[in-house]
């Protein structure tokens, strides 16, 4: 691909993924965008609805639709002439990339410029013809797709509608092309490839949960544990604190491999998966170690800032009527009914975790005061319906959790 368009040095070369960008040979054509802006929004208005020919008035009403012009097909027709002059300077071939038909405006189809849009297309359906027959050649065209897109199509030109429908398809062709490409990989057991290629898509795709899962799997292949785990510890609260989204079940699969393969594991993010046992408690309150809980409160207090949600902080104390402290057995036993009747009281996303021997905070999301009070004095009321402890009491407490 790369011989190719060196050996056609005089070929307009046409970039949209990261950053917009035409040239010739080695003169960048599209470096005074600024000062040429109509003419470089007409050019990728024709480039991304290539193949439609495009009334001028439908233009005008795409790209410019506060301009009121009087002959708005006069003009098109002068920017059309100086972005013509702008692009076919230094061409050797007698073929304008832009041609008027039928009363509208088109892209040549027959045009001899490299695209990077069309070339990413050619490459996928090139890589899945021959992925069964020939899966070397195919993880080498899916390299060179995946390495054409540099980021969003058009990234400058994001808030135009217009613009939209080909990001969103050049983007899911793109997680496409790596998804298919890292389960080649994963087949052949390339798994320092996998590596490999996964830490260049997450510059690009920072998000996409697919690729994280074969990284770190591919990390416990390489017996890099203590790698995987660090990811984990990464990419869980990226993801918690971007997109407001909790590990999936194949996260929680995932952590529960990378915990088999060692002794130690670090009281952090990743201990929620640890905590969440069997898949029926999914719909339950979540308990958690006392350090995951406080990293969950950070996070919470964060969010908190952007999202304006109520979030409350309980603390549930268990003693004697007196104040004092029950002995260990008896404090132990009523702990554990206590936590007991707090799952089965309390709803699926409130987080629970033994802060001491004698305490137990919740922390309570999308609540009022008075809806919290209420929470809080069923709880007392369930544990003294199901478990008659003589002398225990649970005495608790309740506060906003205050923003960062």
């Amino acid at each position: 691909m790369e011989e190719t368009r060196q050996a056609n040095s005089t070929k307009l070369e046409i970039f949209t993924f990261g950053r917009f960008l035409v040239k010739r040979g080695d003169k960048a054509l599209s470096e005074d965008a600024n000062r040429s802006y109509k003419l470089w929004e007409l050019f990728k208005y024709l480039v991304t609805n290539r193949g439609k020919c495009i009334l001028p008035e439908v233009i005008f009403e795409n790209l410019w639709p506060d301009k009121d012009y009087n002959d708005s097909k006069r003009a098109l027709r002068t920017l059309v002439y100086r972005l013509r002059l702008l692009l076919d300077k230094d061409s050797t071939s007698n073929n304008n990339c832009i041609m008027f038909s039928h009363g509208g405006y088109i892209w040549r189809p027959d045009s001899e410029a490299w695209l990077d849009l069309d070339e990413i297309e050619d490459l996928y359906k090139k890589a899945q013809e021959v992925r069964d027959s020939n899966p070397t050649e195919a993880m080498k065209v899916y390299k060179e797709a995946i390495t054409l897109y540099k980021g969003d199509f058009l990234p400058e030109s994001s808030y135009s509608e217009w613009v939209i429908p080909t990001r969103n398809h050049f983007q899911h062709l793109y997680i496409k092309c790596v998804n298919e490409l890292l389960e080649l990989l994963e087949e052949q057991s390339l798994y320092s490839e996998i590596v490999d290629i996964c830490e260049s898509v997450f510059i690009v795709e920072p998000y996409e949960e697919d690729f994280h899962l074969y990284y770190m799997e591919a990390l416990v292949k390489e017996k890099k544990v203590k790698q995987a785990r660090s990811h984990y510890e990464y990419i869980t609260a990226a993801l918690y604190r971007e997109l407001g989204v909790k590990p999936s079940p194949e996260m929680r699969e995932i952590y529960r491999v990378m915990h088999s393969n060692g002794d130690n594991v670090e009281y952090d993010l990743t201990s929620i998966q640890e905590s969440l046992g069997e898949k029926k408690e999914d719909q339950k309150a979540f308990i958690c170690d006392a350090d995951v809980f406080r990293y969950i409160y950070k996070l919470e207090r964060r969010r908190l800032e952007r999202s304006g949600q109520s979030v409350f902080l309980a603390l549930l104390t268990i003693g004697n009527s007196d104040y004092g402290v029950p002995p260990k057995p008896v404090l132990k036993d009523a702990t554990e009914k206590l936590l007991h009747v707090l799952q089965e009281t309390l709803r699926k996303g409130d987080t629970i975790t033994q802060w001491n021997d004698a305490q137990i905070l919740l922390m309570l999301p999308g609540l009022t005061l008075e809806q919290g009070d209420s929470v809080l004095a069923r709880i007392q009321k369930n544990f003294k319906k199901y478990y008659n402890l003589g002398e225990i009491v649970i005495r608790s407490k309740i506060e906003p959790v205050i923003p960062l």
